[in-house]
Parts: C-alpha cells; sequence; structure tokens
C-alpha cells in the first residue's frame, strides 16, 4: 500500500513545542509521512519567552515548491497552520491552486479568548478567509470563526444551537469539514464540535477542563486530526481522538507541574494515539479483555461451558470486525496505558442499542462506567435520539447499577443462542 504524504506549512521554533516541531512527530507517528515548509524559524517560540530571534522564510516558499514540481512530487494533504503576513496567505492560496489534488486543511492561527493577536492587522481575518474557502477542512476556536465571519465575539458557555449555527455560517464558505475548537455548555467541560457537510454529520466531544493555559495545544489537537484523517477515520471520531490525545498531554503535563513554556508532554501519549488511530488492534483487545471480564462476571451466574461459547461465538475477533463492518461503534477504556474495560454500541435509527458494556473488576466504582454511559448519552444527543436500551442477564449485579444511571425494566427475554445454551434476560431502557 503506497503510504500518504501530508505537507505541513507552519513556522518551526528550535525549543518549545508547537507548530512543526509538534506536526512533523505527531502526524508521523500515525503512519503518514509528513514532508514540511517552514515559513520562518525562531530560537523559541513567542509564547512566555523574551529576545527570541526570528527569521522570515517567505522568500524561499515558492523557490522549495517549484522544485518540488520539477520533481513530480505530490502531496495528499497540505495543513497550514500560524502565517505571519498577508504575503504568506497568499503564497498559500497559490500552493492551493498548484496542488489540486491535494486535500486542503487549514487552521487560521490568529486570535484567542475574543481578541486578535496584536501582531495582526485588523483586517488580516478577511485574508484568512479567503485561504478558508479554499479550504477542504477548517478548524478555528471559536475566536477565529468569528473573526472570519466578520461577527461580534460572544463569551460561552455556549448553547448547542449557537455552535451548530456557527458551523453551518462557515460551512457556506466552501469548507466541506469544519471544526469548531474551545466548544462548552458548561464550565466544567472542553472540547469540540464538527460538522461534515458530505454526510451530514455534526459531532460533539468533551472532557473535563484542566487548569491553566498551555502553549502549542492547538498544533497538538491538529496534528492528531490530520493524522487520524489521513487513515480514513470519520471526522467526528478524528475529533474525538484528538480531544482525548491532547487532554491527556495537557493533564500529564499539570501533574508533572513542568513549565509550561516549553509546551506540553505529547510524547509519552504517541503510543497511545497511534492505538487510536491504527485501531486494527480493537477486535483482539476486545476479545482478550472479554476472556478476563466474562470469566469475572459471569462465573457464577453461567456454566463454564456457556461462558467459552459465548467468547468463541460474540467475542472472538471474526465477531467483533463483523459488527464493526456493521456500524457497531466500539470504544477502548483505559487507565494510563492499561486497557480496562471496552464498550459497543449501534444507532438504530430512533434508538441507540448498548451491544457491550464491560470493565475489569478491579476498575469498577471509580467513575469509569458513569463515563461509559456519558460517551453513549453524547453521541445519542448528537445523532437527536432520545432512547437507548440494553439487554442484561437477570442474575447480573449490574442491573441495580444500570438502574442507577437512568435504565428501567420493560421487558424480559430468554433468548437461545445455540448449542443448547440460554441467556435469561431483561430489556432496560433509558430516555435522555
Amino acid at each position: 500500500m503506497r503510504q500518504k504524504r501530508v505537507l505541513a506549512i507552519h513556522d518551526i521554533s528550535c525549543v518549545g513545542k508547537c507548530s512543526l516541531t509538534v506536526a512533523l512527530p505527531i502526524i508521523s507517528a500515525t503512519g503518514i509521512e509528513c514532508s514540511v515548509l517552514p515559513t520562518a524559524v525562531l530560537s523559541t517560540h513567542t509564547g512566555g519567552f523574551t529576545g527570541f530571534t526570528y527569521r522570515d522564510l517567505t522568500e524561499d516558499v515558492m523557490p522549495i515548491v517549484k522544485h518540488w514540481e520539477t520533481l513530480d512530487i505530490k502531496f495528499d494533504a497540505i495543513y497550514t497552520g500560524f502565517l505571519g503576513s498577508f504575503e504568506q496567505i497568499s503564497l498559500m492560496m497559490d500552493i492551493f491552486d498548484r496542488m489540486k489534488g491535494a486535500v486542503k486543511i487549514v487552521d487560521p492561527v490568529m486570535a484567542d479568548g475574543g481578541k486578535l493577536y496584536p501582531i495582526f492587522d485588523p483586517s488580516f481575518p478577511k485574508e484568512m478567509r479567503k485561504l478558508c474557502e479554499k479550504a477542504d477542512v477548517i478548524m478555528p476556536n471559536i475566536t477565529e470563526a468569528t473573526l472570519i465571519l466578520g461577527e461580534e465575539y460572544v463569551e460561552g458557555p455556549y448553547t448547542m444551537e449557537y455552535i451548530e449555527a456557527l458551523m453551518d455560517r462557515l460551512a457556506a464558505l466552501g469548507p466541506k469539514k469544519v471544526i469548531l475548537t474551545g466548544v462548552h455548555f458548561d464550565d466544567e467541560k472542553l472540547g469540540a464540535a464538527s460538522l461534515d457537510t458530505v454526510t451530514g454529520e455534526r459531532s460533539f466531544y468533551f472532557s473535563d477542563r484542566i487548569p491553566g493555559y498551555y502553549h502549542g495545544t492547538g498544533d497538538v489537537f491538529g496534528s492528531a486530526v490530520v493524522g487520524a484523517l489521513m487513515n480514513n477515520k470519520s471526522l467526528s471520531d478524528s475529533v474525538r481522538i484528538a480531544v482525548d490525545f491532547t487532554v491527556s498531554s495537557i493533564q500529564r503535563t499539570y501533574d508533572a507541574k513542568t513549565d509550561l513554556r516549553f509546551g506540553v508532554n505529547f510524547e509519552e501519549g504517541i503510543p497511545q494515539l497511534v492505538e487510536d488511530v491504527l485501531d486494527d488492534r480493537i477486535p483482539d483487545i476486545v476479545s482478550e479483555l472479554a476472556v478476563q471480564i466474562w470469566n469475572e462476571c459471569y462465573k457464577d451466574i453461567v456454566s463454564q461451558e456457556q461462558i467459552d461459547y459465548m467468547l468463541n461465538t460474540y467475542h472472538s475477533r471474526e465477531s467483533i470486525e463483523k459488527e464493526m463492518d456493521e456500524g457497531y461503534e466500539f470504544i477502548i477504556m483505559k487507565e494510563g496505558d492499561m486497557n480496562i474495560g471496552y464498550l459497543s454500541f449501534h444507532d438504530e435509527g430512533d434508538k441507540v442499542y448498548i451491544s457491550k458494556l464491560y470493565l475489569l473488576k478491579e476498575y469498577r466504582g471509580k467513575g469509569y462506567g458513569r463515563k461509559m454511559f456519558e460517551i453513549v448519552d453524547n453521541y445519542a444527543r448528537e445523532k437527536g435520539i432520545h432512547k437507548e436500551y440494553l439487554r442484561v442477564h437477570k442474575n447480573n449485579p449490574t442491573v441495580e447499577i444500570y438502574k442507577r444511571n437512568g435504565f428501567e425494566i420493560v421487558d424480559s427475554v430468554c433468548t437461545d443462542f445455540g448449542n443448547g445454551f440460554f441467556m435469561d434476560d431483561y430489556f432496560m431502557e433509558k430516555r435522555i
């Protein structure tokens, strides 16, 4: 299989994790060749450091591109970040026109917290809008989105209606995919929203807010999105993976109490990112966890022969792959680098079916189960679905846990699973 190639066009700081210093390792780690076109070289990034050196490379951009053209070098995607001048934006538009077959991904870095960065002229957003109009994917924060649209910045928390309308207006500029960062509906959680105009899918994904301001996290997020998209992940899955990767990098840095000027510790999270992006191992992970969890959970409920039969029939690699092909979503729950459980659910139109929800025994009662329910709840809300259901063995103690999480028993059924084995289950439903 041909390896995909992404061209990342950003500045590069010799010290401090942002821009190309972040994009190159993260995109490469996901199995994508990452070529670079630096727009400037700095001794350090500009956040928190003083006296840094700066060399503008604008004049070098087109000679480099023209040399590549003589070699017939092609790119599958172009990913632009911080652009320091009107001239650089103009050059990017020229490059977009020259590289017609590449997916154009624009992170319009220019503002945050309701304010344009001081280095930019007030007319800069109008030029950035022109670049966004040529893009296939854009990922502004809310400040950048309002500047691009020429609208007044609105302080959060936001409503879903406001965020969805904002994404619609951004999509009307031309990009097929829109990602909006800095989204929050309350003061506890922070995340991102996305709109895929091709499929019509909208998604929201949030994580707990961590105190402090962390340099380079927008580049960490954007680079993870690019890596996931280039590995054929859906837009919503790419956003989820990128949020988790970014938040874990921030949390690792917050816990270590390191000097925030140097950026977040994303490096230690790369193995998990690779696993999330290259999820071919999901069937194997689920099967391995199922053997341990089923032998813990069901040994006092059904016979060992039935446990073995259910594992071989419904939790084998082949059966998990089949469910994934049928559209079932699978989420691996982790504590650090440890796989501790798994969740599977499926959109059935008017309701979401929770097929599998399992945790290793030692991780129950620690909030992971609640997190799994939140994942399904958020998925249902994104889809406009107001009902979830599952089935559980009548003698399974988790019946009471499901009740505490809003489920109620609506029916019971005894199912013949073949080979002379039956499961005597409750159907339980929850309205959201």
